[in-house]
This record gives C-alpha cells, sequence and structure tokens, in this order.
C-alpha cells in the first residue's frame, strides 16, 4: 500500500514536473509571443505616434487653412458689401449710359440719314454743270439810259467752281476764279450806254471741266424821261432769291402760299430797337420781376435778378429773324445787301411759319386759355417744323453748306454763353426738342403726319419729351389749387399760378439732381399746378407745386429722389412731420415734401408753420 502510495506520489510528481514544464513552455512560449507582441505594440506605437505628429502636422496646417479661410471669407465680405454699394452706383451708370446710347442711337440714324441723303445728292449732282441764277436785274426790267445798273449773279456746283465769266452783250465784262468754292456771288455795277434790249449772261466752268448751261437775260434800256415805276424791282438785289427761297420751301413742304408774305430786312441795330419797340411792347420791367420771383422760388435765379435788360438783350443778339402772326410780315436781320448762306436759311425757316400761318394758324399761340406748359409745347411743334424743314432745305443742296458753317463760325453769343442755364435752355427747348419730336412724327408719315399734329397740337412737354406718349394719346391730368391769400393773411400776393411741366421740373431737378436721378424721378408726370405769392415787406415767397403721377411707382421713385435736392441745397437732414411730411430748413426758409399715393406736395415757405399750413389747405385737411 505504502508503495503504491509512493508511486502515485512519484507519478504525481511526476505529472506535477509534467505540468509545470508544460507551463513552463507554455509561459516561454506565451512570454516569446508576448515579446513579440510588445515588439509589435512598440513598432505600432511608434507608427502611432509617426500618424499622430504627422496628424498634428495637418491639423496645425488645416487650422492654418481655416483662419486664413476666415479672414479671406471677412475680406469676401465686406467686398461683397462694396461691391453691392459699386453695383447700385453700376446700375445707375448703366441706366444713364443707356439712356445716353438711346439717344446716340437716334443721332447716329438721323446721321446716317443724313449722310445716305448727301450722298444721294452728292452722286446725282456729281455730274451736273454749274448752276447760275441771275438775281438782279431781273429779266425784262426797263432801265434808265445812263444809271448805274447793279448786277447780282450766284453760281453753284458742290464738286466747285473753276471759273465764272460776265458777259454783256456778246463781249466779256469781267472774269471770276472762286478758288473752287461750291457757292459764289457776285456782285458788279455797269452803266448802260446806249438804249435798246441788252442781254447780260454768265458762264461758269466746274473744277471738272463741265460748262454751264447758257444763262441769259434780256433788258430794256430806255431814255431816261421814259423810265417806269416798274424799275425799282431791280433795287431790291434779293428779290429773285428770296423768291426761289420760298419756292423751294413751299415744294418740300408740298404748301403753296395762300397769299404774299411781306419781308422785312433789318440790321442789327435795327432789330435791337425793334425788338424794344415791337416785340417787348407788352412785356414790362413790372412783369419782368414777378417772373424773376418765380424763377427764384425754384432756385433758378436771384430775387433782384434783372430779367427785363437781360431777355432785351438775349433776343437782340439771338434773333436771327422772326415772324408776326398779327401783320404777316417775317423779318430777317442782315448787315448786307445780299442773302449770305447763313440769312438764306433763315428766311426758309421764316418762311415756313408764314405757311403755317395760312395753313394752321399761329394766332393759337395767343390763346390765354392755353396754359404755360401747353404753350411751350406747341411753340415746340411751331419751331420743330420749321427746323425740320430748314434740315431738308440743306441735304437737298439748296444752300451752300460750307458757307453756312463758315458764317456760323462768325457768330459770337456772349449773352447767351453767360446766361442762367434755365434761360438759356427754355430758349432752345422749341429747336431741339421741337425738332426730334418733328422728327419722330415725319419718319412714322411724313410731313402729312405733321399735318395731323396741327390739328391735334401737343398739350403739354412730356408728349413733346416723349413722342411716343403724343401718339399714344397720353394727355395731361387736370390739377388744381386753392386760393391762399387768405390763408397766408395780409401783405401776401399771387405772382403767378400755371402749369409747370416736365421740362421745367426736369430743369429744377437738375439743379441738385443727376441727369439719371432726375430722369427716374420725372419719369411718370401726369400733370401738376404751382403757384407762388409775396410778400415785399417782408422780402418773403410761399411756392406751392402739386403734382400728380401715372402710376403709384411713379409718385413712390420721385418721393424717393426729391430729398436729395433739399438736402444738397441746405446742406442739411430732414425732420419728418406728424402729418407725414418731411422737411429741410434753410438759412431763410424751408421746403417740406408732402406725398399721399399719386399725388405729391412741395412747399417752400419761410418757417414750418407756414408750410404745414399751406400743406394743409392744398390737401384739404
Amino acid at each position: 500500500m505504502r508503495s503504491t502510495s509512493s508511486s502515485v506520489i512519484i507519478l504525481a510528481l511526476f505529472m506535477l514536473l509534467l505540468v509545470l514544464g508544460a507551463a513552463f513552455v507554455f509561459l516561454f512560449q506565451g512570454r516569446q509571443m508576448l515579446q513579440t507582441q510588445r515588439n509589435e505594440l512598440a513598432t505600432s506605437v511608434a507608427g502611432l505616434e509617426v500618424t499622430r505628429e504627422q496628424l498634428d502636422l495637418a491639423f496645425q496646417s488645416v487650422e492654418a487653412t481655416r483662419l486664413t479661410t476666415g479672414d479671406e471669407l471677412a475680406t469676401a465680405v465686406a467686398e461683397k458689401v462694396l461691391l453691392e454699394g459699386q453695383l447700385v452706383a453700376s446700375d445707375q451708370q448703366v441706366e444713364m449710359l443707356t439712356a445716353t446710347v438711346d439717344a446716340l442711337a437716334i443721332d447716329l440714324a438721323v446721321a446716317n440719314g443724313t449722310r445716305a441723303a448727301v450722298e444721294g445728292v452728292v452722286t446725282q449732282t456729281a455730274d451736273q454743270p454749274p448752276d447760275i441764277r441771275i438775281v438782279s436785274p431781273e429779266a425784262d426790267t426797263t432801265v434808265a439810259l445812263g444809271e448805274e445798273i447793279e448786277i447780282v449773279f450766284i453760281v453753284s456746283d458742290p464738286a466747285g467752281i473753276a471759273a465764272a465769266n460776265l458777259v454783256i452783250d456778246g463781249e466779256s465784262f469781267k472774269t471770276y476764279n472762286p478758288a473752287d468754292a461750291t457757292l459764289f456771288t457776285a456782285r458788279e455795277v455797269w452803266t448802260p450806254e446806249a438804249t435798246g434790249e441788252v442781254e447780260i449772261g454768265v458762264v461758269a466752268v466746274n473744277v471738272n471741266g463741265r460748262a454751264s448751261n447758257p444763262t441769259n437775260i434780256i433788258i430794256n434800256v430806255s431814255p431816261p424821261e421814259t423810265q417806269s415805276a416798274a424799275t425799282s424791282a431791280r433795287l431790291d438785289a434779293n428779290a429773285r432769291l428770296r423768291a426761289e427761297i420760298e419756292e423751294h420751301v413751299a415744294s418740300i413742304r408740298g404748301l403753296s402760299p395762300k397769299t404774299a408774305v411781306t419781308t422785312t430786312l433789318l440790321t442789327s441795330d435795327e432789330l435791337r430797337q425793334r425788338v424794344e419797340n415791337d416785340l417787348l411792347a407788352d412785356y414790362t420791367a413790372a412783369d419782368a420781376q414777378n417772373d424773376a420771383l418765380v424763377y427764384a422760388a425754384f432756385d433758378f435765379l436771384a430775387r433782384d435778378f434783372d430779367l427785363y435788360t437781360f431777355s432785351r438783350d438775349l433776343y437782340s443778339e439771338q434773333i436771327a429773324g422772326f415772324y408776326d402772326p398779327e401783320t404777316d410780315e417775317f423779318v430777317v436781320v442782315s448787315d448786307d445787301e445780299v442773302l449770305d448762306a447763313n440769312e438764306q436759311l433763315t428766311h426758309a425757316h421764316e418762311f415756313m411759319h408764314a405757311l403755317q400761318d395760312q395753313y394752321f394758324d399761329l394766332d393759337l399761340l395767343d390763346d390765354e386759355d392755353r396754359d404755360a406748359d401747353a404753350s411751350t409745347a406747341l411753340i415746340a411743334l411751331v419751331e420743330g417744323e420749321a427746323v425740320l424743314l430748314q434740315s431738308h432745305y440743306m441735304l437737298q443742296g439748296y444752300v451752300d453748306i460750307g458757307q453756312l458753317f463758315a458764317s456760323l463760325g462768325q457768330l459770337e453769343t456772349p449773352v447767351l454763353d453767360a446766361a442762367p442755364p434755365v434761360l438759356a435752355n427754355s430758349l432752345l427747348f422749341p429747336y431741339t426738342a421741337g425738332l426730334e419730336f418733328a422728327q419722330t412724327l415725319y419718319e412714322q408719315g411724313g410731313f402729312a403726319a405733321l399735318d395731323d399734329a396741327w390739328a391735334n397740337v401737343p398739350q403739354s412737354t412730356e408728349q413733346i419729351l416723349h413722342p411716343e406718349r403724343y401718339l399714344a394719346g397720353d394727355t395731361p391730368q387736370l390739377v388744381m389749387l386753392p386760393p391762399l391769400t387768405d390763408t397766408l393773411g395780409a401783405g401776401w400776393r399771387l405772382v403767378d399760378e400755371d402749369v409747370f411741366g416736365e421740362f421745367m421740373l426736369r430743369e429744377y431737378l437738375g439743379q441738385q439732381l443727376n441727369e439719371g436721378q432726375v430722369n427716374t424721378a420725372v419719369t411718370g408726370w401726369g400733370g401738376d399746378r404751382y403757384a407762388v405769392y409775396a410778400n415785399e415787406a417782408e422780402d418773403a415767397l410761399v411756392m406751392v407745386l402739386r403734382l400728380v403721377w401715372d402710376i403709384d411707382a411713379d409718385a413712390t421713385e420721385f418721393a424717393a429722389l426729391y430729398p436729395n435736392y433739399p438736402a444738397a441745397l441746405f446742406d442739411t437732414s430732414s425732420q419728418l412731420q406728424g402729418n407725414g411730411g418731411e422737411c429741410w430748413r434753410g438759412p431763410v426758409d424751408v421746403i417740406c415734401l408732402f406725398q399721399s399715393g399719386r399725388e405729391t406736395t412741395i412747399v417752400r415757405a419761410p418757417d414750418l408753420t407756414t408750410a404745414v399750413t399751406v400743406a394743409g389747405e392744398v390737401s384739404g385737411q
């Protein structure tokens, strides 16, 4: 039993040894595995450390990029705000440039039409011989023996005139060298030495060697005692020339004169006397003072501006001719005996007015029921058609363009050059805007369209400035103002009440706003009425201008842009009023703006209380 136990013990020890050995082997192998894993782990840790360092570097790079991007984003946001502001300014510039491009496109179209017409005229006349007109004496005239006779003739040729020769009874009287001029006028004095028929002729050759057709007239020379009154016709060296001008004008316009028209030539000095004694006879110094007060109420002139003297000087300087509907007479200003190119064109212009009077009745200009804006529109039709006629007259080669430009280049206009803008622009408006209006109608229907315009004359300067609105029948709305004399109290008097109109509204706003702002603010004008009151004792003025607009958006645009006017004028910010008005205080008065729907009221007064009271009377509140 003991041996068995020992064996068991030995076996158990052996088994234990085996177990321990196996455990040792297992532990050794595990240690080796752990060592390997530790080494691998260390390698992994080293790799991870490298990765971490790389990630740290990458993070630092990303963080730097983030910071840079943030700065760039902030810069971009600032630039975006700046660009948005620049975009607004650019939009305004685009609007202005678009309007300029449109205007230039119209000018280009007109210029292309002019060029085409001129090229047609040049092509047509290139192979023509020189044209000769003997202006004086007239054919079949009877003159007295021994009396000096003035011979006047005109030679024209688009290519240029190389030579001309005056021939009397087959013998050369004088040869001329026009130096290749396209229009040549000669004046000679000749005394007949025998009675009977005398042949006066002119021949000419152009620079291309083309000789003129024979141009001759016969006059009769009689003894002195048999001279008749018919010889007086020869004394007017311009009679033949004027007759030809009038014939061309009638042909171009398609209207033959119904009656003869009295023509008067005045020198510049004689014109000044005529202006003072006739044209300004009904315009007194008091009238001029009232007009100056109205202009002053809208900042155009100083209150003490001498408008009477200025008007006299301006008209004396600027009038090259005029037509008087009351006497059916038109006057051409000339300091020479023979009309030059500019004076010929003036004669054509004024004769067009004579035809207008005979066919359409220019007494319309004296209609006292027509408001100021409608009168300006009518004058624009009158003058616009006459200027259009002048352009056709020139394009058809009836006047020497080179001589015309030469004569115009010699004109001096110191009074106009120094004129306040509103006076200069008002003087030019009927001719410039009137021409564009007439040209638009002519392009649509020829002179027949102008005939239709005389049957339905324009009613506002808006229609002149926007012919499409005239053609669409967009007539001005009637606007009323209540009397304010009682409201203002003792010492106040009404100076003037009338319609301002789009043209004058543009002139008013244009003193402080740029062209784009003016166009936006004024577009959509529907009608208006203004009144100006004065208190001489207090040297004070009150102005009220009530406007209506075509649509709500037009009223909103005006209300948004008008504040720039008083803000710039007074260099101050506005004060909001309890009734919704907005007012600006100046050195001596205030300007207030009141907006309600499609209606706008502007008031200028010596103080805020008066301005608000006047606005309340106008709105009926």
